[in-house]
């Protein structure tokens, strides 16, 4: 459910302003607002104030951490305690948070020895750059015996030494051998040639204008030692500076004991900057200040008690919030609907108005998980790993929503693969028709069956509109724009339901195709009557012609809606192909253990290595599809969405979690 707001007005003395705003920090009760930001303009910069300092230390903060992290991960692999060391999972009290500002001299020394490492390692590293490329340099030449310094000019002779396009080789040779006052000297190489041209003094001009033609590139090496002799110097001198970066880099790793507290302290510094932010933008006189903001309307009294223990120079009202108020949105719901919230958030929070859909979304989202997978031996796997995750997961990020999602899908399909008797791909007994049997009356009868499913959310769907439309105090829209369309689906339903169990050959039970038999009049009239009131009234509120294009559009949404409705087919394709390859996986395997000797071994390994690919992209297959059904199909019938989640003071925390709220 979405939990009621209120607004509130704080207003106290300006001297209390600090230790105010750590009470209701430490709450994680409310949220704050700007005027600007409740009549939509664009928020005010806040004035720089002290936060100069606290943004220098959040940085220096966040580098260091990024900096010691990296050398955590060259020794991840040597060290057992790394992991512990990370501090990937922190809880911790307010008041040990808060806590961590009294070790800031300890911890800003160790930020300094970071910075100093980080630095040394960055100017090492820049050296070594310079000897790869001095070693690239030097790689067309390593053919040449000579040292460089040997092909220099003397008094009458001049040298070109250099790099030439192999093609070019038998014109340079030919201007070579015609000329009497110059040789040429090639070396080996590939495509680029190493090639030395001495001439006289006199031909000089010509010689260098002959190698301009040629494309030739002068070597700019000036050393006294040949290409391999001095490539092996700079090996040399890399091997000490990678013996230097690693000498600095384990003494950066003495201290990622302070790594876990470095954290700590960057999100302590990011509340404090937090707090600075907004208490610039409050109204202020030149002896009080006055906050506004929201609060869950429960939690009224608890605010108050934090604000009394600090001041009783205050005055806090509380209000309900007005029609034109934007409340952020607080949902709260438990056990499996709030697993839900981490799929419906992620397409958009719900806005604070309308109804909380998280209990459907749930339920349809693992129903059509459970179809798609229905296996029993995958929804063990799912559940064993699901619940694996949670419990060893202590903080409740998005990897433990993930894992819960995991866990209630695997129970989902634990369920469906019941009824469809599969375990491993493996046909135990025959409950529900096998679709991968090959019979048409199994096909059509279980991909029939996944759209009924998804005309009963759809259904839901419309239902759900007339709910928020209820809600917002509008019962003509929710007549006129929901029920028609409910009454449309239910007689859509009962009106063809024999017809395509007939036409399908697909067998009822005798009692169920009687009662059937009865409803298709009802179905009929019920369509009729839906459709009529839907394009009757879709133009209510438009004039002329308006009215007549709006009911004609009314009438075409039934193509859109029955296009929705074949969207679901994906289910029944999504199951049928992953119990086609866990079949043809164990069919593969069975043949060879059959073929006997090696086959023992390869065969449980191509089982083994089969189910589990087509685990892994059954279950991503089933959380993405399974995702557009309810974000396109489901959601386009009645969500708003677009709700700003309620971020109360000091949430705002990248590395640590609370374990309590006071």
């Amino acid at each position: 459910m979405i939990v009621a707001m209120s607004k509130f007005e704080l207003t106290a003395l300006s001297d209390d302003r600090a230790a105010l705003l750590n009470a209701l920090q430490k709450t994680q009760l409310v949220e704050p607002v700007f005027p600007e930001e409740e009549e939509g303009e664009k928020p005010a910069e806040p004035r720089a104030g002290g936060r100069t300092v606290l943004e220098e230390k959040l940085a220096r903060t966040r580098k260091c951490i990024s900096f010691l992290t990296a050398q955590a991960d060259t020794v991840r692999g040597k060290d057992k305690s790394v992991k512990e060391l990370l501090g990937d999972q922190i809880l911790l009290s307010y008041d040990e948070f808060t806590g961590i500002a009294a070790r800031e001299e300890e911890l800003l020394a160790a930020i300094s020895r970071a910075e100093e490492c980080a630095e040394a390692i960055s100017e090492r590293r820049a050296e070594r750059n310079k000897l790869a490329a001095r070693k690239v340099q030097l790689a067309p030449f390593l053919s040449v015996p000579e040292p460089f310094s040997s092909f220099a000019d003397t008094r009458s002779t001049r040298c070109f030494f250099g790099l030439i396009d192999e093609r070019s080789l038998p014109a340079l040779q030919a201007y070579a051998d015609g000329e009497p006052l110059a040789a040429l000297c090639v070396y080996g190489g590939v495509k680029q040639l190493p090639v030395a041209l001495f001439c006289h003094a006199d031909v000089a001009e010509i010689a260098a204008a002959k190698l301009a033609e040629f494309s030739f590139v002068r070597c700019t090496v000036s050393a006294d030692a040949n290409a391999a002799e001095e490539t092996a110097r700079l090996d040399g001198e890399t091997e000490r500076l990678l013996a230097e970066e690693a000498e600095i880099s384990s003494r950066a790793v003495a201290d990622l004991s302070h790594l876990k507290d470095l954290k700590i302290y960057a999100d302590y510094l990011s509340a404090e900057l937090e707090k600075a932010e907004i208490s610039e933008r409050f109204f202020q006189t030149k002896a009080t200040f006055t906050m506004r903001g929201y609060l869950p309307e429960e939690e009224q009294e608890r605010v108050r008690a934090a604000v009394a223990a600090v001041t009783d120079a205050y005055l806090l009202q509380f209000f309900r919030p007005s029609e034109e108020d934007t409340p952020p949105t607080l949902t709260r719901n438990r056990g499996p609907a709030k697993a839900a919230e981490f799929i419906t958030n992620m397409y958009s929070a719900p806005d604070y108005r309308e109804f909380d859909p998280n209990g459907f979304v749930f339920v349809f989202f693992m129903i059509f998980f459970g179809i798609i997978m229905a296996d029993i031996g995958y929804g063990i796997l799912l559940f064993v790993g699901g619940l694996i995750i949670m419990r060893r997961r202590k903080v409740n990020d998005g990897v433990k929503k993930l894992a819960s999602i995991l866990m209630y899908g695997g129970l989902f399909t634990i369920v469906f693969g019941a009824l469809f008797g599969s375990m491993f791909g493996f046909s135990l007994y025959t409950f529900l028709p096998d679709p991968s049997s090959g019979s048409r009356t199994n096909v059509l009868t279980i991909l029939l069956g996944c759209l009924a499913l998804g005309l009963l959310q759809i259904t839901v769907g419309y239902v759900l509109s007339a709910v928020n439309s209820i809600r917002r105090g509008h019962i003509v829209d929710a007549l006129c724009d929901a029920f028609t369309w409910v009454l449309f689906c239910v007689g859509l339903f009962f009106a063809v339901f024999n017809f395509i169990t007939e036409y399908f050959s697909i067998p009822v039970a005798a009692g169920v195709q009687a009662f059937f038999g009865t409803m298709t009049l009802p179905g009929v009239i019920m369509l009729g009557v839906g459709l009529a009131g839907a394009a009757l009234t879709a133009g209510r509120k438009e004039k002329l012609l308006g009215k007549f294009t709006k009911g004609f559009g009314a009438v075409y949404g039934v193509i859109n809606l029955l296009s929705d409705v074949l969207s679901y087919a994906r289910l029944f394709g999504l199951m049928l192909s992953g119990m086609i390859i866990a079949q043809q996986f164990n069919g593969i395997g069975l043949d060879l253990i059959a073929a006997g000797s090696i086959g023992f071994v390869f065969g449980p390994v191509v089982m083994l290595i089969g189910h589990a690919f087509n685990l892994a992209m059954g279950v991503l297959g089933a959380y993405i599809h399974d995702c557009r059904l309810q974000y396109i199909e489901f959601f386009s019938k009645f969500y708003t969405g677009e709700g700003a989640l309620f971020t109360p003071l000091g949430s705002n925390l990248e590395y640590i979690h609370f374990t309590e709220t006071n």
